[in-house]
């Protein structure tokens, strides 16, 4: 037999080969890191986040959801001198800023402004509007506090009868037309107004200049921001009924911006009540041209000495902000006193 004879005989026996098998490679075995990964709880780019940085997770105390391991548990495990700059993967440099880019390549243009958010269909933009009539009521009461001579006093009325009158006044009507405090006040003072009217009209050209008409400015917060102080015309006359039906009128009109001009630019005298947001008293600024304004607070149960007794009675506290190149203390004094005994005979108002 010769040589080429005995070699294809071998290689047709069974399990014999002509060579040598290739090697396979054995399955390598996973890493501390990877094993560790799927043993504890972490999210998949904590587990992603560890291996990049070569971090044990059993190592890391989770604040996840039942304690798993989240990708700032993995970055806060590395010290300071491995972490990769923020933003920027652990593996990949950072980029470098724009005035080290060579000249061959523009740098990156500066990020384009955000724009404003436009209004949702529908809804009004208001800011504006109540930003700029925030701007002219400051001009206007700096204003009146560099060019007025303010001058402030103040009285605790006393409501006992008028609030007596008036609950027994309500029983008698429908829920719609029931009187509140603030009526029986503004109408006092506008009769006062019209008996002292040294508090009524205008200071113009270095002068003032009574008014023959109460237009009693109520002062009015708008639902956005802002006040506004439109007129109830000739308010001394009108009856509690007509001026309860007219503020009601004149507050809508004014939160709808629906005030016609006359009502703003007319008002003799201003009111402003805080007493409905727990105030017990307010000193307002003078509109000008106006010379005095009116505050009240809120009415209150407190005791009250009266002919040697001391009880318990409804009482508010009225200020007066005056103009004094017009009146003084005197004057001011006798105003809020009759307001004061009006009240003390509620059913003639």
């Amino acid at each position: 037999m010769t040589r080429d004879d005995v070699e294809r005989a071998a290689a047709a026996a069974p399990g014999t080969s002509a060579g040598p098998a290739p090697a396979v490679a054995p399955e390598a075995p996973a890493g501390p890191a990877e094993d560790t990964a799927h043993r504890v709880r972490s999210s998949p780019l904590a587990r992603r986040l560890a291996l990049e940085l070569g971090v044990d997770l059993a190592g890391i105390p989770g604040t996840g959801p039942g304690g798993a391991v989240t990708e700032e548990d993995v970055l806060a495990a590395v010290p300071p001198r491995e972490r990769a700059p923020q933003g920027t993967r652990a593996d990949k440099p950072a980029a470098a800023p724009p005035s080290a880019v060579p000249a061959t390549e523009p740098a990156p243009a500066p990020p384009a402004p955000q724009p404003q958010l436009a209004s949702r269909p529908g809804r009004k933009d208001t800011g504006g509007k109540a930003e700029s009539l925030r701007q002219a009521i400051g001009a206007l009461m700096s204003r009146s506090k560099k060019e007025i001579p303010h001058y402030y006093l103040s009285t605790t009325l006393d409501l006992a009868a008028a609030m007596a009158w008036m609950q027994a006044a309500n029983q008698q009507r429908p829920v719609s037309s029931r009187l509140v405090p603030s009526a029986l006040l503004l109408k006092a003072t506008a009769l006062a107004a019209r008996e002292v009217p040294d508090m009524n009209g205008f200071f113009t050209r270095g002068a003032f200049q009574a008014s023959s008409s109460v237009h009693l400015g109520v002062a009015v917060a708008l639902r956005h921001g802002g006040l506004v102080a439109p007129a109830l015309h000739d308010a001394d006359t009108l009856t509690l009924d007509q001026l309860m039906d007219q503020l009601r009128d004149l507050v809508g009109r004014a939160r709808a911006g629906r005030l016609q001009r006359a009502e703003m630019a007319d008002p003799t005298i201003t009111v402003t009540n805080l007493g409905d947001l727990g105030v017990e008293s307010v000193y307002g600024v003078i509109y000008p041209p106006q010379v005095a304004m009116v505050g009240f607070g809120k009415v209150l149960e407190q005791p009250w000495a009266h002919n040697g007794m001391l009880g318990i009675r409804h009482a508010a506290i009225a200020t007066l902000s005056a103009d004094h190149r017009v009146s003084d203390g005197l004057r001011g004094g006798r105003f809020l006193a009759r307001i004061d005994e009006l009240l003390q005979k509620p059913g003639d108002l």
